[in-house]
C-alpha cells in the first residue's frame, strides 16, 4: 500500500511525459468523443497512406488516452516496422506497457529507446518508474540520475527521484528533489503531494498540510491529497478537519475502500465523543 500511495500520481506523470511528444501535443485536452472522431479520421488517412509512421504514432497515442492499450500497442508496433530507428516509438510503447502493468516489457522498450538515443532523458525516467514498481529502488535512482545528467530541467526526473529517495530513506534528498521540481515548473501538484507524504513520514505535519494545501490549490480534484491531509490533521488531533478531508476524498474517490473505512471510523469516533459529552453535561 505504501508504494501505491507514493505513486498514486503515476498516470499524471505519464500524461505529462506523453504531452512532450510532437504527435501528442496537438491532442491535449480533447474529450473522449473528440478523440474517437479523430481516430476515425486517422483510420481513413492510414488507409490512403499506410506507410506514414506519424499517423500510427498519433492514433496509438489517442488509443492510449482511451485506455485501449492493446490497439495502441498494435499501432506502435506497426510504427516500429516502418521506422525501427525511431527512439520515441519504443519510448511510447514502453508507456503503454507500463499502463498495462507489464513493467518488464516496459523496461525492454525503454532500454531499446536508450540504445538508439542514449541521451533520451524521458526514456530513463520511464525506465526508472518501471524499475521502481519492481522494487528496484537503486536501479530507479540510477536512471533518474542519468536523466538529470542529460536534461537538468526534467521535472519528471526530480519528482520520481524524490519518490525513490524517500523509499530508500533519504528523506532530505527527497524533499530537495520535490522542491527542485516545483522550482522548474510552477504547476507541480504531484511534487507538493509527495513532499507532503515525506514530511508526514518525518513528523513535520504542519509543513505537510501546507504542501497538501498547494497540491489541492493546483488540482482541486486531487482526492489523495485531501485524504493524506486528513491524516496529517489527525496527527495534530484536529479531527473535525480530518473528517472534512476524508469526506471530500470519499466524494472524489468513491471506490476507495480504505478512504471509506477511515471516514466511517472517524465519524463513529466523533459521534461517540459527542454522546459522552452529552452524558457528562
Amino acid at each position: 500500500m505504501k508504494i501505491l500511495l507514493k505513486i498514486a500520481l503515476i498516470f499524471l506523470v505519464l500524461n505529462i511525459m506523453l504531452m512532450n511528444l510532437t504527435y501528442a501535443s496537438g491532442n491535449v485536452g480533447l474529450s473522449e468523443v473528440q478523440m474517437i472522431k479523430k481516430i476515425k479520421k486517422l483510420d481513413r488517412k492510414i488507409d490512403n497512406r499506410p506507410d506514414e509512421t506519424k499517423l500510427y504514432l498519433e492514433r496509438g497515442y489517442l488509443k492510449y488516452c482511451l485506455q485501449d492499450y492493446l490497439s495502441a500497442l498494435d499501432d506502435y508496433t506497426k510504427a516500429e516496422e516502418l521506422s525501427p530507428k525511431d527512439s520515441n516509438i519504443f519510448y511510447s510503447r514502453g508507456l503503454v506497457w507500463f499502463a498495462r502493468g507489464d513493467y518488464k516489457s516496459a523496461i525492454e522498450d525503454y532500454s531499446k529507446s536508450i540504445e538508439i538515443d542514449k541521451k533520451n532523458a524521458k526514456a530513463y525516467v520511464g525506465r526508472g518508474m518501471a524499475k521502481l514498481r519492481l522494487d528496484d529502488v537503486e536501479g530507479a535512482i540510477q536512471d533518474y540520475n542519468t536523466a538529470i545528467k542529460y536534461d537538468k530541467k526534467s521535472r519528471d526526473a526530480y519528482v520520481n527521484r524524490g519518490i525513490a529517495r524517500d523509499m530508500s530513506g533519504f528523506t532530505d534528498g527527497a524533499i530537495q528533489d520535490y522542491q527542485k521540481a516545483i522550482n522548474l515548473s510552477g504547476y507541480s501538484p504531484d511534487a507538493y503531494y509527495n513532499m507532503g507524504l515525506t514530511r508526514m513520514k518525518i513528523g513535520e505535519n504542519e509543513l505537510a498540510i501546507e504542501d497538501f494545501n498547494m497540491a489541492i490549490e493546483q488540482n482541486p480534484n486531487y482526492g489523495m491529497a485531501y485524504y493524506k491531509r486528513g491524516h496529517a490533521y489527525l496527527k495534530l488531533d484536529n479531527k473535525q478537519s480530518a473528517k472534512s478531508d476524508f469526506q471530500k476524498a470519499n466524494e472524489l474517490l468513491p471506490g476507495n475502500k480504505e478512504i471509506k473505512q477511515d471516514l466511517d471510523d472517524l465519524t463513529n469516533e466523533l459521534e461517540n465523543m459527542l454522546k459522552k459529552q452529552e452524558i457528562y453535561y
